[in-house]
């Protein structure tokens, strides 16, 4: 019994997946804004298109058909296909995730009523008028299925909620008779039906991997390799966009101090552990920084929100004790320092550039402060 249950959650996670793809939680949001922008950028085309084809469709099987029969369902698909294409044009585009999300529920409502409008239209044709032309209707059934599945490949569940719409309720009544010829037709679109879902879900997956694989690029491209800090083209970005937005900004500049004597003494990798610790308790004692960074070779910077002095000198006290800590490896424990240099805006400067050279001329003075003093920043030790 439970392994009968357990296979049939099984299949039906297979099968939710083969209508669902996966998306990974690190790019849904902007995927759903991709979406709703291919899908704006497709819609004039599929409306025009379906409006196009139910005029035609009702043009080609006009004949003994009560008129409210005739005339219902074209002034019904072509007058939601002007309404839709209207609304796409004169209401902005989502900005937020959430709301592209809840436009893709409501493309998924929208093209299965529709796709299931045109099949019953179809069958009631079918069924109804004597003439031989009413064979045409599954003919331009069908090709509206196909464009707006096609148009719809942003949005697969739509595309194929609106081709099961238009295409089940033919197939089923095709099957209703003996004859094989027509029995045929019907297996035929649901073979239809089958390939074109499949197209549809492939071009999704297709869009999502080359997603992950662009946010990966972004990633590896904005990311120190070593120590996983944000490197200076990440950090000049996120400090860039928030001096756009005109927030108050506090940059803490870390220049390492003995960091050369440890990997002179003992070796890179040994510098290299020394730099991945570091960084490691510069994120963890800076949780609320906007940017930690490593912008040089045992150069450091924090950006934190807002420009309280008390804050920054608590801060930079924090984080300094914490560098003191020796950083065990290969049976030693190796010790370094750090001087702080720090700058606000908008007392100290307006631009990126200039908030780390004022960031910089003071770390600079810190460091000849210390030497004048006797405390020679450059030293290090490293304890067995």
């Amino acid at each position: 019994m439970y392994a009968e249950s357990t296979v049939t959650s099984s299949a039906r996670a297979r099968l939710r997946r083969l209508v669902r793809p996966e998306i990974p939680l690190a790019v849904r949001d902007e995927l759903a804004l991709r979406q709703s922008r291919r899908l704006h950028d497709f819609l004039p085309m599929m409306c025009v298109l379906v409006a196009a084809n139910s005029l035609a469709m009702a043009y080609a099987i006009l004949g003994d058909l009560p008129w409210w029969q005739q005339a219902a369902p074209p002034v019904i698909l072509t007058g939601t296909c002007l309404a839709v294409l209207a609304i796409s044009r004169f209401r902005p585009q989502p900005q937020h995730a959430d709301a592209a999300r809840r436009q893709h529920r409501y493309a998924i409502w929208t093209s299965g009523a529709m796709g299931l409008v045109s099949g019953l239209w179809c069958v009631n044709a079918f069924t109804e008028t004597e003439q031989y032309y009413c064979m045409t209707a599954p003919v331009f059934t069908g090709i509206a299925a196909i464009i707006a599945s096609t148009c719809l490949l942003s949005v697969p569940r739509a595309a194929i909620a609106g081709m099961v719409g238009a295409l089940a309720p033919i197939t089923i009544k095709l099957m209703t008779y003996e004859y094989s010829s027509l029995r045929a037709m019907a297996v035929m679109l649901i073979l239809l039906t089958a390939m074109q879902a499949s197209v549809v879900l492939s071009k999704f997956r297709e869009t999502v991997a080359a997603l992950v694989l662009e946010k990966r690029l972004e990633q590896l491209a904005e990311a120190d390799p070593l120590t996983g800090l944000d490197n200076r083209l990440a950090f000049e970005r996120i400090a860039q966009a928030e001096m756009d937005s005109a927030a108050p900004l506090t940059l803490l500049l870390a220049d390492l101090d003995g960091f050369k004597p440890v990997n002179d003494t003992h070796g890179h990798q040994a510098g290299d552990a020394v730099l991945i610790a570091l960084a490691k308790r510069m994120r963890a004692m800076a949780p609320a920084a906007l940017s930690v960074a490593r912008i040089g070779g045992d150069e450091f910077a924090i950006l934190l929100p807002g420009n309280d002095a008390r804050s920054a000198r608590d801060q930079i006290e924090a984080i300094s004790i914490a560098l003191t800590m020796p950083v065990p490896h290969d049976g030693q424990r190796l010790r370094v320092g750090a001087s702080f240099g720090a700058a606000a805006t908008p007392e100290d400067a307006t631009s990126v550039a200039a908030l780390m050279h004022a960031a910089d001329m003071r770390l600079y003075a810190a460091k000849e402060e210390a030497r004048e003093a006797g405390r020679s920043p450059s030293r290090a030790t490293a304890a067995a």
